[in-house]
């Protein structure tokens, strides 16, 4: 059976040379490395616009989205035209999404003004909303370092559409980005890009969580609904991957800010910040703190990785990941089956994506 992406090519232009190979199932792709490394370019081969030196690049058919870092607008049209213009091509997206864009994107002051008229975050906002409607029917959304321009607020609130459409399925997509954490959020599969003396090549894709936790990612990735709000934190009930109403396995503290209860949100927990004692700590300034026991041992250079089921959760649910000392894991006699509590505080939690589901908490919370 063949698969859905299917690559295996070589590009030499200028004295650079740049070598893909990937064969992928995965709906949500990423493609992940410094700036100037070639990304961009990989991009084009897979759009079509540059032909390979050697080999092909097969991808499934189809309508494309595409957000380009140079935006690619009409300038002599609205806002609004821009939007409209996949329509005009028979692309016509599922009903309420151009109201939920238009949301997402805060473009509701500026639809009647002209695109040649808007400062650079504005048309960066516009361009990556038409991407998103043009392949919202079933098609390609290909988004070239998508994110980088919005501020903290806007970013949260763009990344939990895009997980929206993922879910839905309203779209299949390739996204370029220097941020490990927006891909690991996003992308079924990320490839990592390796540049050495003028070559460029991506490694095997995989798990976005194992592949880019040491690329300023985070080891721990959940997706929750905020139950209630105290002063600047929140009770948020982190459900399974595959939840149902009411199914759910743990709750833990976030911080509150700017959320409103029903609010549904994407936390990110790094390894580092995550703490074992075979004994439960007491009163503790760590609001979280949860029973469990390890799962998993892996070793990572002198350290090891630590996977923790926490009580009550489903097997369906992701573990928690720490990393420990071998000294530290001698000492306490941690293995797989030992039972432990894992801490954290709740400003080690941030909060990376945001779908307003809620109305402001009744005590006045932010």
């Amino acid at each position: 059976m063949s698969t859905r992406v299917n690559i295996d090519a070589s590009l030499e232009r200028d004295g650079f040379h740049l070598d893909w190979k990937l064969q992928s199932d995965a709906k949500w792709l990423g493609l992940f490395g410094a700036s100037g490394g070639g990304k961009t370019t990989a991009l084009e081969l897979a759009l079509g616009w540059l032909r390979p030196t050697r080999g092909h690049v097969r991808l499934p058919r189809g309508a494309v989205g595409y957000g380009p870092q140079d935006l690619l607008l009409f300038p002599h049209w609205t806002v609004e035209a821009n939007l409209l213009a996949p329509g005009r091509a028979g692309r016509t997206p599922k009903p309420g999404l151009l109201e939920r864009v238009v949301e997402a994107f805060e473009l509701g002051p500026l639809m009647i003004r002209g695109a040649g008229q808007l400062s650079g975050g504005e048309g960066r906002r516009v361009a990556l909303a038409r991407a998103i409607l043009a392949a919202s029917g079933g098609g390609l959304l290909v988004l070239d370092e998508p994110l980088s321009s919005l501020d903290r607020e806007r970013k949260r609130r763009v990344l939990g559409l895009l997980i929206e459409l993922k879910n839905e399925g309203l779209c299949t997509a390739l996204i370029v980005s220097h941020s490990a954490a927006d891909l690991q959020m996003l992308c079924d599969e990320v490839q990592v890009l390796e540049t050495s003396g003028g070559r460029s090549s991506f490694g095997s894709a995989g798990s976005p969580v194992d592949v880019l936790a040491d690329a300023g990612g985070f080891e721990n990735i959940l997706t929750g609904v905020l139950t209630s709000i105290h002063g600047d934190s929140g009770s948020c009930t982190v459900l399974t991957q595959h939840a149902t109403a009411g199914d759910s396995w743990l709750e833990v503290t976030i911080p509150g800010r700017g959320l409103v209860t029903g609010d549904q949100v994407v936390i990110g927990l790094r390894a580092d910040d995550v703490l074992v004692t075979l004994d439960h700590p007491g009163r503790v300034s760590a609001r979280n703190v949860l029973g469990g026991k390890v799962v998993g041992v892996h070793p990572l250079s002198s350290y090891r990785t630590l996977e923790i089921r926490a009580d009550g959760a489903a097997s369906s649910a992701p573990c928690f990941r720490t990393h420990i000392t071998k000294g530290a894991l001698d000492d306490l006699g941690i293995g797989v089956g030992t039972p432990l509590f894992l801490m954290f505080k709740t400003r080690s939690v941030e909060v990376l994506a945001v779908t307003s589901q809620g109305a402001p908490s009744a005590d006045g919370a932010p």
